[in-house]
C-alpha cells in the first residue's frame, strides 16, 4: 500500500469514529466500557509499533516509552487505570490537550516525516505508528467529550505541569545513567526529533519545553472547539398563550 494511501485511510476512520463520538456524545457518557475499548487498542498498537520497532533493531534501550512524547503518552494511557485519582488529575489533561498534536504527529512522524520523504511503501513499522496516534488523538477527544476533563485554564496549566515534569525526570535520569530519554542527552548529543536545531543542551531544552507548552495550548483550544461543536442546543421555552380561562378572570 501507498503511504500516502495509508494515511488517507488513517484521516478517514479519524474523522468519522470523530463526527459519531460527537454525534453520540451522551452515549459515550452513557457506556463506561468504551473507555476500556479505547485503553485496549491503545495497548495493541503500541504492542505493535515496538514490536515494529524491534524486528527494525531499533529497541536498543528497550521500551520506547521516554524516546519522545508520543510512546510516553501511548504507555501513559493503560496506566491511568492503576494510578491514583489525584495523579489522574495530571495525567488526564495532558492526554486530552495532546490530541489534537498527536493527530498531526500522524502525518509529520519525527522517525518518517511521511509528508516531507519519498517513501512510497507503507511497512509495519508505518501503519503501526500511524495507528497509535490515531488511537491516541481519538482517546483525547474522548476524554473531552465525556466530561472526564473539562475545557479549563486550570487543567492547561495542570497538564502543562504533567509534561514539563515527566521530562524534567528524563533529564534527570540522561544526567546519571547517559540515557538519551526525550533526545536530550546532555553531553552533546542534544536534539528536538532528531534535528539539532540549537547549538547548547540549555537552549534545546527550552525550546522543547516550549513546543511542548505550544502543542498543548493548540490542542485545548481545538478541545474547546470540538466541545461546543458536539454541545446540542437547549431547547428554547415555548411561551404560554394566556386561555380562555384567565381572560374571563382578567376580566
Amino acid at each position: 500500500m501507498h503511504i500516502m494511501h495509508m494515511l488517507g485511510i488513517m484521516s478517514l476512520i479519524f474523522f468519522v469514529a470523530l463526527f459519531f463520538m460527537c454525534f453520540f456524545r451522551d452515549k459515550l457518557r452513557a457506556y463506561p466500557f468504551i473507555n476500556y475499548l479505547f485503553i485496549g487498542a491503545d495497548v495493541v498498537v503500541l504492542f505493535a509499533w515496538n514490536y515494529a520497532a524491534y524486528e527494525l533493531g531499533w529497541l536498543t534501550d528497550g521500551f520506547m516509552t521516554l524516546e519522545n512524547i508520543s510512546p510516553f503518552i501511548c504507555t501513559l494511557i493503560p496506566f491511568t487505570l492503576l494510578l491514583n485519582e489525584k495523579v489522574n488529575r495530571f495525567t488526564y489533561p495532558a492526554i486530552a490537550f495532546l490530541g489534537f498534536g498527536m493527530f498531526l504527529a500522524m502525518f509529520i512522524s519525527p522517525e518518517h516525516a511521511y509528508l516531507f520523504s519519498y517513501m512510497n511503501e507503507a511497512r509495519f513499522i508505518h501503519v503501526a505508528e500511524a495507528a497509535c496516534h490515531l488511537v491516541m488523538a481519538l482517546y483525547a477527544f474522548y476524554l473531552v467529550l465525556t466530561d472526564k476533563v473539562a475545557i479549563r485554564l486550570k487543567n492547561l496549566v495542570l497538564s502543562v505541569i504533567c509534561m514539563f515534569s515527566v521530562v524534567g525526570f528524563g533529564v534527570f535520569l540522561n544526567g546519571f545513567f547517559h540515557t538519551k530519554n526525550f533526545g536530550m542527552d546532555m553531553y552533546g548529543d542534544y536534539s528536538i526529533y532528531f534535528l539539532d536545531l540549537f547549538g547548547s543542551f540549555a537552549a534545546t531544552l527550552i525550546a522543547y519545553l516550549f513546543g511542548i507548552f505550544a502543542v498543548l495550548c493548540l490542542g485545548f483550544l481545538t478541545s474547546m472547539l470540538v466541545d461546543w461543536l458536539s454541545k446540542t442546543p437547549a431547547p428554547k421555552e415555548k411561551k404560554q398563550l394566556p386561555t380562555d380561562a384567565s381572560d374571563n378572570k382578567a376580566k
